[in-house]
């Protein structure tokens, strides 16, 4: 398996090899579903919270008297069937953490991969030789390799490429490190550095 290399403009520098085993990879489905839930359930604050008839105030007097009113008894007006009383079986506090299995997170990241390099939309460069805040220029290359939609990924010390990126719609910057199913999901395509796939490819076959 094998995938071009090209420079910022768009040309073909040489051929690099992947490993089939992150890049050969069918569709898995039910795969990516749940890792990508847990994400997103993860994220959630869970602090959520409506008053119980513990928590309304007031309430301590018998609204009426028991017999002759015509209406049915009442032993507080905090009930939650009456005026400015408690809400019956509301939300409350709680935790939505799922959890994911690091060798399944994994496979995700593989399948998703595969399913990029599948559907032709696996762009990688050389270098993205960018040594300023220059939002500019990241649209230029984004031009040149023809994609609109696109996860970039580097190894780089410095934040200019993830600065220049985040003011653009439809793209976002991270590293080889940082990436997982759900940003390979959200974005057409990714547009990795040769240093960042090497890196990616060292972190998916670690402990294998």
């Amino acid at each position: 398996m094998q995938v071009e290399v090209k420079n910022i403009s768009g040309s073909k520098v040489k051929m690099v090899d992947l490993p089939e085993s992150i890049y050969g990879l069918d569709l898995n489905d039910h795969v990516l579903h749940n890792v990508v839930k847990a994400y997103r359930a993860n994220r959630r604050q869970g602090t959520h919270a409506t008053k119980t008839r513990s928590f309304v105030s007031g309430g301590g007097k018998k609204p009426f008297r028991q017999k002759g009113t015509g209406n049915a008894r009442q032993g507080t007006s905090r009930s939650p069937h009456m005026p400015g009383g408690a809400v019956a079986h509301g939300p409350q506090p709680r935790d939505y953490t799922q959890k994911i299995n690091s060798k399944v997170k994994k496979l995700a990241v593989k399948v998703a991969l595969s399913d990029k390099y599948r559907h032709g939309k696996l762009v990688v460069v050389d270098d993205f030789s960018i040594s300023a805040y220059s939002t500019k220029q990241v649209l230029g290359f984004m031009k040149a390799l023809d994609v609109s939609s696109a996860l970039v990924t580097d190894e780089r010390k410095d934040d200019f490429l993830y600065k220049s990126t985040r003011n653009i719609n439809g793209a976002f910057c991270k590293s080889a490190a940082e990436l997982n199913a759900e940003d390979l999901l959200r974005y057409e395509s990714l547009v990795i550095s040769e240093n960042a796939l090497n890196a990616l490819h060292q972190r998916l076959e670690r402990g294998e």
